[in-house]
């Protein structure tokens, strides 16, 4: 099973990014459907997906107790009991956390509310909202029901959230003599995609680019961005891992 990692720094640092991104959305089909053609078209089945969702909250700085009480709420909307969660606050300078975690063996949920200084201006303080909820695939999930559920708890405590859905699927073995270039060139072809990026190291390569038919998109520069498919190949198991996600990948790999 590929590992549950939710590393706090590394999820404000994304929506921190993305905050400065123009956010867009087309007229498309459900995000997981050109995703799930993405996998198909890899030769992998899903076996794990990832949802982020992130906001900035109209209030500009709230108080601890408030940021416990927006995440206590937030995890009984998303139907996590008290008992199953560690609640944790952290105060780094002006930067003060309060989160939540609940992690079994099939799922794991984190919800962060963080009050930060605002970029640009270290006077002036935001407040953000982060939502990440992993499971292992099963007849019972639907991956669109619980985004859904994330985006209605957000936006009962004041945010639209912007939302990254990762699906996680592997191959036996280690794909060697360019198969991993071919394979990923086979999951944008599925989805009519066009390949912007290409990043590359050992074991490991990741395309970044866009399809009419994955929903919402980044404008980074002057180019659109709506797909990232990468593959790690993982020595501990002996298994290439295919991850997809859309807009981007908020999850490490």
């Amino acid at each position: 099973m590929y590992k549950f990692r939710t590393r706090l720094s590394m999820t404000l640092a994304i929506l921190l990014l993305l905050s400065l991104i123009i956010v867009k959305e087309l007229p498309a089909a459900t995000p997981e459907e050109p995703l799930n053609q993405a996998m198909e078209a890899t030769g992998a089945h899903v076996n794990e997906y990832n949802i982020n969702a992130w906001v900035k909250l109209p209030d500009e700085s709230m108080s601890d107790n408030q940021l416990q009480e927006m995440v206590e709420k937030i995890m009984e909307q998303l139907s996590v009991n008290a008992e199953d969660y560690q609640l944790t606050q952290q105060q780094r300078g002006t930067h003060r956390t309060v989160q939540a975690e609940a992690i079994r063996p099939e799922w794991h949920t984190f919800v962060a509310a963080q009050v930060v200084p605002k970029q640009g201006d270290s006077s002036q303080m935001e407040t953000y909202l982060v939502v990440n909820m992993e499971s292992i695939v099963n007849e019972s999930t639907s991956i669109q029901q619980l985004q859904r559920k994330i985006s209605d708890s957000i936006k009962k405590n004041g945010g639209s959230p912007k939302i990254n859905t990762c699906l996680i699927g592997w191959l036996d073995g280690k794909l060697v003599d360019g198969e991993q270039q071919r394979v990923l060139e086979k999951a944008f072809m599925a989805i009519n995609g066009v390949i912007i990026d290409k990043l590359k190291a050992e074991n490991f390569l990741s395309y970044t680019g866009f399809s009419s038919i994955a929903g919402e998109w980044l404008q980074v520069g002057d180019k659109k961005v709506n797909v990232n498919i990468a593959i790690r190949y993982s020595q501990y198991d002996n298994r290439t891992y295919v991850i997809i996600g859309s807009p981007i990948i908020t999850k490490e790999y």
